[in-house]
């Protein structure tokens, strides 16, 4: 009969703790939540960005294999190779995409493309995020022998 009361004590006392602890699980999934909201957010924003790079420098190299062959109308093929290339590819991460040739770079026998592009945020209070990537490379130049192989522009 002790042993019957202890055990009945025990348990009522058990029930008491419990009842004591009821909506604390709910307090802090409302404080956790809104924190792993925000972390998961960043993430995808990071992503977003780490893509649209990505794709502006395959852009401007795509547009830079153009540029470097030094065919005639080569600034505004080269241009129009980058911005073909990035509707080709499909992605609609980069808005307001630009893209311009930078003849030499402070380089002699050397062509620069640039695409820019802005990437939509998805938290509020972030600004628009930049992309800006650049390629490049020697201009190709064919010597023929019957010139006696002479320099590229010269």
């Amino acid at each position: 009969m002790a042993a019957r009361m202890i055990a009945q004590r025990f348990v009522a006392r058990r029930c008491r703790e419990m009842a004591a602890d009821q909506g604390s699980s709910a307090i802090e999934l409302a404080i956790l939540a809104p924190a792993l909201l925000i972390l998961t957010m960043l993430v995808i924003q990071w992503a977003l960005w780490f893509q649209a790079r990505q794709v502006a420098l395959d852009a401007a190299q795509a547009g830079a294999r153009v540029a470097r062959e030094q065919q005639a109308g080569w600034p505004g093929q080269s241009v129009s190779e980058a911005l073909k290339f990035y509707n080709e590819v499909g992605s609609k991460v980069i808005t307001g995409l630009a893209a311009q040739v930078n003849p030499y770079g402070g380089q002699p026998n050397a062509v620069y493309v640039t695409v820019t592009g802005n990437v939509p945020t998805l938290i509020p209070g972030i600004p628009t995020l930049t992309v800006h990537e650049t390629a490049g490379g020697d201009v190709e130049c064919f010597r023929p022998a019957a010139t006696g192989g002479q320099q590229c522009g010269g």
